[in-house]
């Protein structure tokens, strides 16, 4: 059996868990995403389910047994079935996903999956594509995406989605702010009437390439400001920007800050300076909901004029 890895899903009984890690060797880091409710809007083999809030999962009975404080940790004994994208992507090809699959038809089938709900049977009238391309072959999707904007065969989002996704995430940073950031990302875009996002996952090679998962000792929320070094894993889980500074590097736990900034920009970031394997880390993310906590490109706030709009944040 493969190793289980980051956008896989686990279900235990009838529960589901996304799978938020890459070394799953005795118990699987993941976080509770579905579970039968009465008055949920998924219905699957009769049986009706509700996506949980970050909130909703820690209240759930299930959180008594695998919550470590940070995540769920399932010990792979446990599990009752994995649903791995790259696998299923057959069994979920609806118009929509064949729609997005054909558009990155240069990449080879077996790199690609879709993960979320509609991995595990259980999607909504509203849920989108969580497109998934694996590796190496992810910057050609990216770049694909870019095109595809540029030529007009794709659509950039229009301001009532960047305005729902940014309510979702209770972003804690201006809105026009946000929508700078993500516009340069070329990870979500509009197929036709398709919406999809383009996510990362790195390939089975690259699993053990030593960014930390673990998390370490805390030591306090700070902010601290750094140029980017490197940016080959911005887009992964955790995205690691690497950093001219004291701080190691920043792991960003949050879909959010993902592809926040590029190697030679300068950064300032908030969240939680912890000690992992003797060396200091900015972690960004320690909740879905990231209220306090943000990455911004300060040479990319210059660019376009928006420093002003940050307020007490810079």
């Amino acid at each position: 059996m493969l190793p289980i890895r980051l956008r896989d899903f686990v279900r235990v009984g009838d529960l589901y868990f996304s799978v938020l890690g890459y070394r799953n060797s005795e118990k699987v880091k993941c976080f509770l995403r579905y579970a039968p409710c009465e008055f949920g809007d998924r219905l699957k083999d009769e049986k009706r389910f509700k996506k949980l809030s970050h909130e909703e999962a820690l209240l759930h009975p299930m959180a008594a047994k695998y919550y470590d404080g940070r995540i769920f940790r399932i010990p792979i004994g446990e599990i009752d079935e994995v649903y791995k994208p790259e696998e299923r992507l057959k069994d979920v090809m609806d118009s929509n996903v064949s729609k997005v699959v054909e558009y990155f038809s240069q990449i080879p089938i077996k790199e690609m999956g879709v993960t979320g709900s509609r991995l595990i049977g259980l999607k909504g009238q509203e849920s989108d594509v969580d497109f998934i391309v694996y590796g190496k072959w992810w910057f050609i999707a990216r770049e694909k995406i870019k095109k595809g904007i540029d030529t007009g065969k794709l659509s950039d989002l229009d301001t009532e989605t960047w305005e729902f996704i940014y309510k979702k995430r209770k972003i804690n940073i201006p809105f026009n702010v946000f929508v700078a950031h993500e516009r340069r990302k070329y990870h979500r875009a509009f197929l036709g009437s398709t919406y999809f996002d383009l996510l990362y996952v790195r390939g089975y090679e690259e699993i053990n390439n030593g960014i930390p998962e673990e998390p370490g000792i805390k030591l306090g929320k700070i902010t601290v400001e750094g140029v980017v070094l490197d940016d080959r894993y911005v887009f992964d889980y955790p995205a690691y920007y690497s950093l001219r500074h004291e701080i190691k590097a920043i792991l960003c736990f949050t879909h959010t800050f993902v592809g926040q900034a590029f190697k030679g920009e300068r950064i300032i970031a908030k969240g939680e300076l912890e000690e992992i394997d003797g060396e200091k880390y900015l972690v960004v993310g320690t909740k879905r909901e990231v209220e306090d906590e943000f990455i911004i490109s300060v040479d990319l706030l210059e660019k376009e004029g928006l420093k002003e709009e940050t307020g007490d944040l810079l």
